[in-house]
């Protein structure tokens, strides 16, 4: 369960800026916005989040932010080489940002325990990382797990690794652990089985789409043959109006001398090296026509909303079953008003969302800002300034009694977070 995400000095962000997914006083009592966590330092957290803005406002960087610090943990101990670049991208517009580290940390509930990680590198090396934790028991307090910290002075971390609650070959873990990659990750690839569950929930619990447009079907066809989901999707696709009466896939083992031509070579090559199996998909929708006979169509030619609506359908209830949290971009892109709601819909529903799942989204779609469809605590603003960078505003932040009365007063840019339209005449 996530409970903050925080990033400093990260492509349009400049100083600190926090998302916080704790419920407000309004929020909690609603079990379709918010749920008990049974952690007394964050009892109730929030279902959902969308954040608005403007086009070049900062929503994308927040994406693109959270998917950097879940890659580079997941990756920088296994993927990276001494001497290697990291991927960081600093604030070039504002002030001095552009010579300094980029910051990240992460506030999560995992296995009842209470977790904040974060981390600040540059293109050349970690400067700083720490872990901290607390149980969810009686009287106990917040432990400081490990803390490095890179000494310009001596050119050397200074470390402080707590020998209560971490056991192992600690030594070795530190010496193995490179200047540009991370402590927690090269740990846990040498079996440091007391730091296990932090990384455990960024790694699989811990998930983002940049962008909708770009998934595939074959996660959610995938999902339909091994998990039985077909009747699952279907009834989704059914619930927005979609006049498909079912799904027919049909399955085929590719032979690895059938690979297309424009597919990489060095992707054959590893699928050849590892023997693998490669399985086809055709997927079709059946309708009924005027003569109420069912007629076969490819999913290609349905509409753009409905080829979105079945790729995202096996990734969101992949993430409900197994109580994830999940950060969409533009989770509207390409599909009808009430489509996003139905969407959003399966994570407000407690019936359906029974692992307290959550969903954070970018949008630009202010219809879903409807009495008793989604709370004031649950809307962010993203703002950027460039003096300033992105800055993400919570709608609680202002004197706002209810979401319908926010939705005109925004749209009329009485809060940020919309485009500043200019005339454009004779082509100026």
């Amino acid at each position: 369960m996530l409970v903050s995400f925080t990033v400093k000095n990260y492509r349009s962000f400049a100083e600190s800026q926090t998302l916080s997914l704790v419920s407000g006083a309004g929020a909690k009592n609603n079990e379709r916005f918010s749920f008990a966590t049974s952690n007394t330092l964050a009892p109730n957290l929030l279902r959902s989040a969308c954040v608005f803005g403007a086009n070049a406002s900062g929503k994308s960087s927040l994406v693109k932010a959270i998917d950097f610090f879940k890659n580079f943990v997941i990756s920088s101990a296994k993927s990276t080489q001494e001497g290697e670049e990291i991927k960081a991208e600093p604030n070039l517009l504002v002030g001095d940002f552009k010579n300094q580290p980029s910051e990240f940390e992460v506030v999560f509930i995992h296995k009842e325990s209470l977790y904040q990680y974060g981390f600040s590198v540059d293109k050349n090396r970690v400067w700083e990382e720490w872990l901290f934790s607390r149980p969810n028991a009686p009287k106990s307090r917040t432990r400081e797990l490990f803390h490095r910290k890179f000494n310009q002075d001596n050119n050397q971390y200074k470390w402080e690794i707590n020998n209560t609650y971490i056991k192992g070959k600690k030594e070795i873990w530190k010496q193995a652990t490179r200047g540009n990659a991370l402590f927690l990750s090269q740990a846990v690839q040498l079996n440091a089985e007391d730091l296990k569950a932090p990384f455990e929930w960024i790694q699989r619990h811990f998930h983002t789409i940049e962008s909708p447009d770009h998934l595939s079907y074959g996660f959610t066809t995938k999902q339909c043959v091994e998990k039985g989901w077909k009747n699952r999707v279907l009834k989704l696709l059914q619930s927005v109006d979609i006049k498909i009466c079912d799904l027919e896939i049909e399955t085929k083992e590719v032979d690895l001398s059938d690979l297309p031509d424009e597919m990489p070579q060095h992707i054959k090559d590893a699928l050849k090296m590892k023997n693998e199996k490669i399985t086809a998909f055709n997927i079709s929708s059946l309708h009924k026509n005027s003569e109420g006979d069912l007629v076969s169509l490819d999913i290609n030619d349905e509409s753009d909303g409905t080829n979105a609506l079945f790729k995202l359908a096996g990734p969101l209830f992949d993430m409900l079953d197994d109580g994830d949290t999940l950060i969409v971009d533009e989770l509207h892109n390409s599909l009808h008003p009430l489509a996003l709601k139905a969407l959003i819909n399966l994570f407000h529903n407690p019936e359906i969302n029974k692992n307290n799942a959550q969903l954070i989204f970018t949008s630009h779609e202010t219809s879903i800002m409807a009495k008793d469809f989604i709370h004031k605590d649950q809307i962010w603003l993203a703002e950027n300034n460039n003096d300033e960078g992105t800055q993400l505003i919570p709608l609680s932040d202002f004197d706002v009694r209810d979401v319908n009365n926010f939705q005109k007063a925004y749209l009329d840019g009485r809060y940020g977070g919309i485009p500043k339209i200019r005339g454009f005449i004779n082509g100026e």
